[in-house]
């Protein structure tokens, strides 16, 4: 909310200069203004993330900008081709495996689904059946995405008739590719 009105009345509340609040506690406890969106959506939000400038809007330029960068992804077969280029390690799990009973879970996810890959005992056993799984899935998807897209910018009729299909199964544990 670049103005929502929030401000202006805290200002007019404390009089024509802003209270300096350095030192002051605020948090779970502070007080809650109640503010209109420009886009005309109400919503309430703690005067600390106001007065820091936290707070833009009731979500709505969240909204409209996640609108605009999904709408410039590329998405085939119901993969994000960008983000499988693009791929980071979450921060809060720097070694990317979860411990189980002492052990390295480890599964892959793709199109919306969870493969289990197994538990081991050994770290680096784990590291090695997850880098196979992403070598086969994602690396896989993303070889041949290219080579169809290849064809498919040359031929857009053969394109019509041949989408991309790239999927992914469990059989007698292990992963497979059907296409």
């Amino acid at each position: 909310m670049k103005d929502c009105g929030c401000i202006p009345k805290m200002t007019a509340r404390r009089g024509s200069v802003a209270e300096d609040l350095t030192g002051r506690r605020s948090g779970k406890g502070s007080v809650y203004w109640r503010c209109i969106c420009d886009c005309g959506n109400e919503t309430e939000a703690p005067e600390d993330v106001l007065v820091q400038g936290s707070v833009l809007s009731c979500g709505c330029l969240k909204r409209e900008n996640q609108k605009i960068i999904w709408s410039k992804l590329h998405r085939v077969d119901g993969t994000c081709v960008e983000i499988l280029e693009n791929r980071k390690y979450r921060s809060d799990n720097t070694s990317g495996f979860r411990m189980k009973n002492g052990k390295y879970r480890v599964d892959i996810g793709f199109k919306g689904k969870r493969f289990y890959l197994g538990t081991f005992p050994d770290y680096d056993q784990a590291v090695q059946a997850r880098m196979s799984a992403e070598e086969l899935v994602y690396k896989g998807f993303l070889k041949a995405y290219y080579k169809w897209k290849e064809r498919a910018d040359k031929d857009p009729d053969w394109k019509e008739k041949h989408p991309l299909v790239f999927e992914v199964e469990k059989k007698n544990g292990e992963l497979r590719i059907c296409s």
